[in-house]
């Protein structure tokens, strides 16, 4: 059995609305957390992904997932911090 919650209406129409989000080509719109492991959701020009560690992503590989936080491997030994945009 998995645990299912049903998304606030405010938040559907919200999710549907041109220029709420920031207008980058990579944006993190929200994590999730299993008992295995955790999935993000990311916005990748206009369309959603879901992704978890290991999923590679051009030139970058997605390290960590934690509550509203994505961190990306770049090359070079670089990282980059996905946050959830300011509500």
């Amino acid at each position: 059995m998995t645990d299912h919650t049903e998304t606030p209406a405010a938040t559907l129409e919200a999710a549907t609305l041109r220029g709420v989000l920031p207008d980058a080509g990579l944006t993190l719109v929200g994590t999730l957390h299993g008992p295995s492991h955790a999935r993000a959701l990311l916005r990748i020009g206009s369309a959603v992904h879901t992704v978890e560690v290991g999923t590679s992503l051009g030139s970058a590989t997605v390290a960590a997932i934690g509550e509203g936080v994505v961190i990306l491997a770049r090359s070079g030994g670089r990282s980059e911090r996905l946050s959830l945009p300011a509500s």
